[in-house]
């Protein structure tokens, strides 16, 4: 027997609330400041495709809308949470200021923050706060992210004209005429950002704007000028500016080593290395170089690393690198030596806080990588430049930027981005929602 259909009265209908249980939106909020967190650390992880990327993005968007949808208890508990300052906290609360489309609660947001007032030369704590309100513009829906971006870029504080340069340059927007006048800003933070920016977003119209940045005494504006002037095919003089911050360890060494690399012709770039390789101290350093060069002339020297502990995983991530051979999928990993420790442990007294830079990475071994190289040497010929099991000429970067890890896929972005100037970046960052919808029309154009 049917049951009757139940009528519910339009009045009763408009008044009807979602039923708001505080400790549960407390939950929501902490599970949210949680999941970005956790997607900060695993945009740059080497064991995270895109897939694992995208069903993670979505459970963040619903935490994200569930707390829109509780209303004032949501954005309350926010707040509430904002006080730690903590980076997870700070992305959560600016996330749902800027769904409201009003100005106040970011502004509010940023001073709490301690982003008004801040200094231009920031903090590392003031840079992770800094990268929270980045990350929530970015992953923000465009009206509201724009509006919020065009009244920062405009702003008296320089740290958030460099957040709003900074916003632009991650979502891919390009913001016209605006973006000479940051190259020009009087304060390092924003210029360094408007460099940075131009390259993300190939502006190659903008390349004399880069010339002076190539000499400026802020080392973070000399870097990404150059970065910005090789990404985009400038010759000479950025590269010999990217070869010196490399060569002598300055702060950013390991991205000017590879772009330098990635522009140089396979000849200039090992004869590079091979005066790289006699610096003291750089052996980590010199390992992903190997891979970026993608030359399989360095894989019995990888082979060789891969025996000792320090060296192991990164040196099976620079084979990965040129071979396209995922080590546990293939079983030619083992397990971790006994007595190896890395990062940070339980003992108070160790001073080592470091985070592992080789986690996730699996430990190859040795005689198995060495058994599968001699089985199949023939097929990789030295002297041509390798990614992914293919030669880089005949490699498809999209289908890189589809199914290989995050690590691998930022090197593939960055290739491609070479070799299309005045287009913009593919953000491997970006959410994965969106990643997935560019690909496919992409692929779809092609």
């Amino acid at each position: 027997m049917a049951e009757a259909a139940v009528t519910v009265p339009a009045e009763t209908r408009q008044k009807a609330r979602p039923t708001v249980v505080l400790p549960i939106v407390e939950r929501i909020a902490e599970d949210a400041a949680f999941l970005w967190l956790w997607r900060s650390h695993q945009v740059r992880a080497p064991n995270v495709r895109l897939m694992t990327l995208s069903q993670r993005d979505e459970k963040l968007k619903a935490h994200l809308e569930a707390l829109r949808i509780a209303g004032p208890s949501g954005a309350g508990e926010a707040a509430a949470q904002m006080q730690s300052l903590q980076p997870g906290a700070v992305f959560v609360a600016a996330s749902l200021a800027l769904a409201t489309r009003q100005p106040e609660p970011l502004q509010q947001i940023l001073d709490h923050a301690g982003l008004l007032a801040a200094e231009p030369e920031m903090t590392e704590a003031t840079a992770e706060l800094v990268a929270a309100v980045i990350s929530a513009m970015a992953w923000g829906e465009r009206d509201p992210a724009v509006t919020a971006i065009d009244r920062l870029r405009v702003a008296s504080e320089p740290l958030l004209r460099a957040i709003a340069i900074a916003a632009i340059g991650a979502r891919r927007s390009d913001p016209g005429p605006a973006l000479a006048s940051a190259l020009a800003d009087a304060i390092p933070v924003v210029r360094a950002r408007a460099y940075r920016t131009t390259g993300q977003l190939g502006r190659a119209d903008l390349m004399a704007h880069l010339a002076p940045g190539l000499t400026d005494p802020d080392p973070e504006c000399r870097f990404w000028a150059a970065w910005a002037a090789a990404r985009m095919g400038a010759g000479e003089e950025p590269l010999g500016v990217l070869a010196e911050i490399a060569w002598t360890d300055q702060p950013r060494a390991g991205l000017a080593l590879d772009m330098l690399l990635r522009r140089l012709e396979l000849s200039h770039a090992n004869a590079w290395l091979r005066e790289f390789a006699k610096l003291p101290g750089r052996q980590r350093d010199l390992i992903r170089a190997t891979g970026v060069v993608g030359d399989p002339v360095y894989i019995p020297w990888l082979i060789e690393r891969m025996v000792e502990a320090e060296t192991a995983r990164l040196a099976g991530e620079a084979f990965s690198m040129m071979t396209g051979v995922d080590l546990a999928y293939r079983d030619l990993d083992r397990k971790a030596p006994r007595d190896f420790q890395s990062g940070p442990n339980d003992d108070p007294a160790d001073e080592n806080v470091a985070l592992d830079e080789d986690e996730y990475l699996p430990w190859p071994d040795p005689g198995l990588v060495g058994s599968w190289w001699i089985a199949n040497l023939a097929h990789y010929q030295p002297g041509t430049p390798w990614f992914l099991g293919t030669p880089k000429p005949a490699t498809g970067w999209m289908a890189a930027l589809s199914v290989a890890f995050q690590r691998q896929r930022h090197a593939a972005a960055v290739e491609l981005a070479i070799r299309m100037p005045r287009h913009a970046m593919f953000e491997v960052r970006a959410r994965g929602r969106l990643q997935r919808q560019l690909l496919v029309r992409a692929r779809g154009s092609s």
